[in-house]
């Protein structure tokens, strides 16, 4: 079925591996930092697919424009109304191995972030108060290594695994220079380890050219030491349905939602609620919008697919409420 299924649309192995293979990454609230390890909707198109043993190598870029209303960044509460600009790269390679766990084919992805980021803010409180502050960053960030198993029958796919985040990039606490009113809050890593098991699968048919995909995850992720903030677990739900045409072409619709499980924890925590008198610092944003795909064409002697997505969120709570534009060039060798 994986060999058919590639063979009737050129690409579209590396189309299913752009959807479960390309994993996040952040700036461095709620969620400390206002956005989480992953990197909400990266598991939309294909997500639960799996294919044919091969490698393959996918280039997303992601750019977030975001407000958040009271945030933690660094440990330094900010409780006036913060703007985030972030233009995220991810380069991901995925190696789909030629044997069998558990009757499903294994594979292992690896995923390396470089984050810009710029936040920006008015000061409302003292000795800052006033003060247009503008804090900007850039840099290799966190790692993301995946395994996975995936398998097939018939016309449904669906597989499971676990990502795992590793604290690479570059972390400080923030600091505030009083006399030139500027703060030092936002870093390119998150100075945790996170850890992500997840369950995804895809209704695809070939004949049709109509697929439907959903995933679920649970995002678990250690106390940050420098800060003392521990971020509650997360539930992150995501799905797409999408058409494809003869052309090569598809179009459909992505989204999300995402609801931490607790309140966050810690001395850092507590502070922060004493910051923005905020009683809880539990998390929650949805997301959905239109996509595009393509799958038929070649680059760098491989099959290549292309997909845009854009997504409105809505509904944040303690975390930042964004619109994302993303575009994913996935080759598949």
């Amino acid at each position: 079925m994986r060999n058919e299924m590639c063979g009737l649309r050129p690409g579209l192995c590396a189309a299913a591996l752009a959807a479960t293979m390309i994993l996040p990454v952040n700036p461095a609230g709620a969620v400390e930092g206002g956005i989480g390890a992953y990197f909400l909707g990266t598991r939309d198109t294909f997500a639960g697919f799996v294919p044919e043993p091969g490698t393959y190598v996918s280039l997303s870029f992601d750019h977030l424009e975001g407000s958040v209303e009271g945030i933690s960044v660094g440990g330094l509460p900010i409780a006036a109304d913060a703007d985030l600009e972030l233009n995220l790269w991810r380069l991901s390679a995925t190696q789909v191995f030629d044997a069998q766990v558990f009757g499903g084919t294994p594979a292992v992805n690896l995923t390396v972030p470089f984050p810009f980021a710029d936040l920006t803010f008015t000061a409302i409180r003292p000795p800052l108060q006033g003060a247009s502050i503008d804090d900007s960053v850039s840099g290799f960030g966190d790692l993301t290594l995946t395994g996975m198993v995936g398998w097939h029958r018939g016309n449904l796919h669906y597989s499971t695994g676990m990502s795992v985040y590793a604290p690479t990039g570059n972390y400080d606490t923030a600091s505030i220079n009083f006399q030139e009113r500027t703060i030092d809050a936002l870093s390119v890593g998150k100075n945790v380890w996170s850890f992500q098991p997840y369950f995804a699968a895809t209704w695809f048919v070939p004949e049709r050219g109509f697929e439907a995909s959903g995933a679920i995850s649970f995002l678990l992720s250690e106390k940050n030491s420098a800060t003392d903030y521990q971020t509650a677990p997360a539930l992150q739900l995501e799905g797409a349905v999408v058409q494809r045409f003869r052309s090569g072409w598809g179009v459909g619709l992505a989204g999300y939602t995402y609801q931490q499980l607790d309140d966050d924890s810690g001395r850092g925590a507590e502070l922060t609620k004493l910051a923005l008198g905020a009683s809880s610092l539990r998390a929650r944003v949805s997301g959905i919008g239109p996509l595009v795909t393509f799958q038929g064409g070649t680059l760098l002697g491989a099959e290549a697919s292309l997909k845009l997505k854009y997504t409105h969120e809505f509904a944040a709570k303690r975390r930042l409420e964004s619109n994302v534009l993303s575009a994913v060039v996935s080759l598949s060798f």
